[in-house]
């Protein structure tokens, strides 16, 4: 459960979650959708699983990495975030909430590595570094996992900081209004355009600023 874009810290950026969006031409569409999406490759083996933080936690997603990690796709999973919509609502670290739900699905505490301090997206592979780095932990594959919609994002900050190892997205499609977004069809429905472009337009700000990466 990557990151939600709800949860971005608004002083990183102007940058409205949800962007109006007028008629784009095909072109257009084909531009964005290759800058915003990854294609997931959810059954790549990785020396570790990267999560990044959400406002919300989707049991059929937890299950999904419970069996992922009992099959040995990875030896190590690294949960993140403080903020966000849960922690609102419980008061406890998002990265807190993702680890008791994985531990609860049978994932041993012991190879769950916990970063709890981070507020967007930058922050939770930041702050991460040094909680690799106490573990003793330099992985040379890293999975991720994030919304369809924000992988093109995720993938950038990782490459930032992790310029030489292999990186596998593994998405799903997050619902906004009834409405899922999809590489397929978000064009077709104004609340995905808006996610989409909002996404869209952060990937080209962050990268002139040199937050995330150029790919």
């Amino acid at each position: 459960m990557p990151k939600d874009d709800d949860t971005d810290n608004l002083k990183h950026s102007a940058i409205p979650r949800e962007v109006a969006v007028e008629d784009l031409s095909p072109e257009k569409i084909k531009s964005i959708t290759q800058t915003v999406f990854v294609t997931s490759e959810s059954n790549q083996p990785a020396d570790l699983l990267f999560i990044f933080g959400t406002s919300t936690i989707d049991n059929e997603i937890l299950e999904s990495v419970a069996r992922d990690y009992q099959k040995g796709r990875f030896p190590k999973v690294t949960v993140t975030g403080l903020s966000g919509r849960l922690y609102s609502e419980t008061g406890k670290p998002v990265a807190h909430i993702m680890r008791d739900e994985l531990m609860a699905r049978g994932v041993p505490s012991e190879v769950i590595l916990v970063q709890d301090r981070s507020t967007n997206t930058l922050e939770d592979v930041a702050f991460s570094l040094d909680v690799l780095e106490k573990h003793d932990i330099s992985p040379k594959s890293i999975a991720f996992l994030c919304k369809a919609h924000h992988s093109g994002r995720c993938l950038r900050t990782l490459r930032k900081f992790f310029p030489s190892q292999i990186l596998s997205p593994v998405t799903y499609l997050a619902e906004y209004d009834g409405v899922k977004v999809s590489k397929a069809d978000w064009y077709q429905h104004e609340v995905s355009r808006g996610r989409v472009y909002g996404e869209y337009l952060r990937i080209i700000e962050y990268s002139k600023r040199g937050d995330i990466a150029h790919l």
